[in-house]
C-alpha cells in the first residue's frame, strides 16, 4: 500500500464500510471492497501503534511516567 496519512487511510475505510453496509452491491464487488477494508484497518492500526511507541520513547527518554 502507497504511504498515505493516517487521516487519508481512515476515511477511505469509512467509505468503504458504508458502501458495504448500504448493502446494493454485488457479491464480487463486495469482497473486493471487503479485502481492501481489511488492509486499510491493518495500514491504519500500524500507523497508530507507530505513533505510541514514539510517544511512549519520548516519554521514557524525558523520565515521564507510563501511560495506558
Amino acid at each position: 500500500m502507497a504511504e498515505k496519512s493516517f487521516e487519508k487511510a481512515l476515511s477511505e475505510l469509512e467509505v468503504l464500510v458504508k458502501e458495504l453496509e448500504n448493502g446494493n452491491i454485488e457479491l464480487n464487488d463486495a469482497v473486493t471492497k471487503y479485502n481492501e477494508g481489511m488492509e486499510l484497518a491493518t495500514y491504519c492500526h500500524k500507523l497508530l501503534e507507530n505513533a505510541e511507541n514514539v510517544i511512549v520513547k519520548m516519554m521514557k527518554d524525558n523520565k515521564e511516567e507510563d501511560f495506558e
